[in-house]
């Protein structure tokens, strides 16, 4: 086994066995992973309906949104069914996974100018734009809501480590400001293997959707993935790296401008984008797509999603 896997199982382990800092999933969010995995036409709203009965604090929440200024419209409902209907399905579900995650993790720390709400922020979009590439019309396989859970947890692992060793983790962000190396070497440099891969055992003891785990971990080298799994690590790839390219979202991470073109010159060397037998790219769909996905974050980015 290579070392930097080794390292990566010794970190993992060594935080899961304290149990304080990442804690375990609560029973909902095993529910909610059960329904991703469904294409939504075939989610029964009774069902998600009794799950949110059953957790006080998510019933506040949907309520919470549906009476939002985003959804309302000035009209106030105090019916689960309605609020979920006023939401719509598929936001609802993913609104769900948002506050889930959001507040089983521990917070970011603050870290050289980097906090709790970019990573978050960081992480809808991500979600959003991941979510926006399961269109069935674009031809691929992965269902949107396994591509939307993969999008929100792609950078956990960052997370994890920062929350694990701080101190580390921080020389991390100076190396990628001082020298603007990827934060995969400055974390092999300091940490002897990479957020991705520590996130991928972390999930996997979650047993979370083994396809969820290997776009979490492998969506930076999608070329080292199992092929069975490569579509939603490399869509995974072209939406993370969509959000970070359009200089929406404030990140530490370095990212390097080929040019002063629009967004598909920077994208070049993505993984699916040189693909040619992909559909994504045979029909020519993703010329449209990455900027109708940075409109998208443009319009909604900290609106709905990123409430608490």
């Amino acid at each position: 086994m290579p070392y930097n896997k080794i390292m990566a199982n010794i970190i993992a382990q060594d935080i899961l066995d304290s149990g304080i800092k990442i804690p375990s999933l609560p029973a909902s969010a095993k529910s909610l992973m059960d329904m991703i995995q469904m294409p939504v036409d075939k989610i029964e709203v009774n069902l998600l309906e009794k799950l949110i009965k059953n957790d006080p604090v998510l019933f506040v929440q949907i309520l919470k949104l549906a009476n939002s200024s985003y959804y309302s419209r000035g009209v106030k409902t105090t019916s689960l069914r309605s609020a979920i209907m006023r939401i719509g399905l598929t936001d609802t579900l993913h609104s769900l996974y948002m506050y889930v995650f959001k507040n089983t993790l521990p917070s970011f720390p603050q870290l050289n100018g980097f906090s709790d709400k970019e990573y978050w922020e960081e992480a809808w979009a991500c979600a959003v734009a991941n979510r926006r590439l399961g269109d069935p019309n674009l031809l691929v396989k992965s269902l949107p809501g396994e591509l939307y859970i993969a999008g929100l947890l792609q950078g956990i692992g960052k997370l994890i480590l920062a929350v694990y060793n701080p101190s580390s983790f921080e020389q991390c962000i100076n190396i990628i400001k001082t020298t603007g190396q990827s934060l995969s070497e400055a974390e092999l440099e300091i940490f002897g293997t990479t957020n991705s891969l520590v996130a991928y055992k972390i999930l996997e003891s979650w047993n979370l959707p083994t396809n969820i785990c290997a776009a979490v971990g492998y969506w930076q080298t999608p070329e080292s993935v199992e092929s069975q799994y490569l579509e939603i690590v490399s869509l995974t790839q072209l939406a993370c790296s969509i959000v970070r390219i359009s200089g929406l979202v404030s990140t530490f991470e370095w990212t390097e401008r080929a040019s002063s073109d629009p967004f598909l010159t920077d994208l070049s060397n993505i993984y699916i984008l040189r693909t040619a037998t992909h559909p994504l790219v045979t029909t020519g769909k993703h010329y449209k797509i990455v900027q109708e996905i940075v409109s998208i974050l443009e319009k909604n980015l900290g609106v709905t999603d990123t409430e608490d």
